[in-house]
């Protein structure tokens, strides 16, 4: 990647730690760890040059061991400071340093373990920070260590405040709630894209270009912790593409999707299961707002990741994400489960898409609603009005009929006790593969599907015998870490009794 300057001409920190690098160290550390004290400032140095002041002021402390800790490096911000230099550093082979900020209106960045710095203004910021006058008053640096060593890691931030002539705003598109002139249909879309503005590295103009290249007609962004992805769309907003506006709320304690955020909205991350409420709360909030809350990945056996909150605030479970793992096997299982139980719960997969070398849209989302629309779009998939493809080459048509209706994906069918339902798949783009049909009861029929991709899987029920239907295509073909491959997976068909006639 070529070398860049950060606005104030400060070297650009570049790439940081990959989300899955820092699960893999999440699994080194202890959760728990009292949050770190912070000094007072040690060093003080003031500089003048071509009309500007620069105060800087140096900070240091020492985290303890674990990944449960947050510390805050509080600053004063007079009058006059135009802009905000922050940079830190730290004993890498310790472990790892997230780092953001707050002013005195609240959130104001966060980039994770991705960045040692950053610069923010009214008219600029670095990625995952966000734009805005720099408001006199009370300021904290927030630091997220996630410390591997038994003796602790030592960090040093340094904070530069720039004096000068006030810096013009840099005004934001709005993103359209709709695509015009489509109606009720199916579209395809993935939820789970990060960006320069967390741990991701394409910019949103990439990510936009590949949804295109793979057929997708909705993306969400969904960077961690920040809410600069949805303020930093200016004359690029695609108008054949909906981008829904999102945040990866990533706790230490499980990740989740806040989808459908308006512009500018964040949701918070420092809680836990122990916290009696926080994660209820903040769910209430999403849905206030009309937003979905999606846990992400639940079972990677990370701490972290790790799924901790329970589901009765959530709307759907990602049981598929990215590249088909022994992980996604063990989502579907306890997805299963709860079907079973009756808990109708969505499910999702998605892409989880961060480098070049991540495909977008492997796998995605494909949505029947009214209209290419935000609400359209949010209230199919929290009725589990979808079904889940590895690309858009596999589609496929899953339907249950009896007593005279018909229902696909997330809907229900009305039954009296001795109806007949009759369960049809039919799958293409699907070639070597194997198409199970799946009740409470286990797998109820399967086929297989030759090389020409096109296959299609017939079963019939008895009324009331089984609570749900649903469907998937597997291909036979070792993975990673299974000794198989997901190609489709369908949200179940309900089965529920109709009232019969007095």
């Amino acid at each position: 990647m070529p070398s860049r300057t950060l606005p104030n001409g400060a070297p650009d920190p570049g790439p940081g730690v990959e989300r899955r690098s820092l699960l893999r160290l999440g699994a080194l550390l202890a959760a728990g760890g009292a949050a770190a004290l912070v000094p007072a400032p040690i060093a003080h140095a003031a500089t003048r040059g071509r009309g500007t002041d620069v105060v800087t002021t140096t900070y240091q402390g020492r985290a303890p061991y674990g990944n449960d800790q947050w510390a805050y490096v509080p600053f004063e911000v007079p009058a006059g400071v135009q802009r905000i230099s922050v940079s830190t550093t730290h004993d890498a082979s310790a472990g790892i340093l997230d780092l953001g900020i707050f002013g005195p209106s609240g959130f104001r960045g966060w980039s994770g373990g991705e960045r040692a710095g950053f610069t923010l203004s009214a008219a600029d910021a670095t990625p995952g920070y966000v734009p805005g006058p720099v408001e006199p008053g009370s300021w904290s640096v927030i630091l997220g260590p996630m410390v591997g060593a038994a003796d602790g890691m030592a960090w040093q931030v340094d904070v530069a405040l720039h004096h000068g002539d006030p810096l013009p705003r840099t005004p934001y598109d709005i993103l359209p709630a709709s695509v015009a002139g489509r109606g009720p249909g199916w579209y395809r879309g993935d939820l789970h894209l990060h960006s320069v503005h967390s741990d991701g590295k394409r910019t949103v103009d990439e990510i936009v270009t590949a949804a295109r290249q793979e057929g997708l007609h909705f993306i969400a962004t969904s960077d961690h912790n920040t809410s600069s992805t949805g303020v930093t769309w200016r004359g690029n907003v695609p108008t054949d593409l909906l981008v829904v506006n999102a945040e990866e709320v990533t706790t230490r304690h499980g990740h989740w999707l806040a989808v459908g955020l308006p512009q500018g909205e964040w949701v918070d991350w420092r809680y836990g299961p122990a916290d009696q409420g926080a994660f209820d709360g903040h769910a209430r909030r999403v849905h206030s707002l009309g937003g979905l809350t999606i846990a992400a990945h639940p079972l990677t056996p990370a701490p972290g990741s790790f799924w901790e909150f329970g589901l009765d605030r959530v709307d759907a479970l990602e049981v598929w994400n990215g590249p088909w793992t022994l992980d996604d096997a063990a989502n579907i299982a306890a997805w299963h489960v709860m079907l079973c139980l009756g808990k109708r719960v969505a499910a999702v997969g998605n892409s989880d898409a961060h480098s070049p070398t991540d495909a977008v849209g492997r796998p995605h989302n494909v949505v029947y609603a009214t209209s290419l629309s935000t609400p359209a779009v949010l209230d199919a998939l929290r009725r589990g009005r979808s079904y889940a493809v590895e690309s858009a080459a596999v589609t496929v048509d899953f339907t249950a009929r009896g007593a005279g209706a018909v229902a696909g994906p997330g809907e229900e069918l009305p039954l009296s006790f001795f109806d007949a339902v009759d369960v049809t798949l039919n799958v293409t783009g699907a070639p070597d593969s194997i198409a199970t049909l799946h009740t409470e009861w286990g797998i109820m029929a399967a086929t297989c599907i030759d090389g020409s991709g096109r296959g299609q899987l017939r079963w019939r029920g008895w009324g009331k015998a089984s609570l749900f239907a649903r469907a998937e295509v597997r291909r036979p073909k070792p993975a990673s870490t299974t000794l198989d491959q997901l190609v489709a997976l369908t949200n179940p068909v309900w089965f529920y009794s109709a009232q019969l006639p007095p």
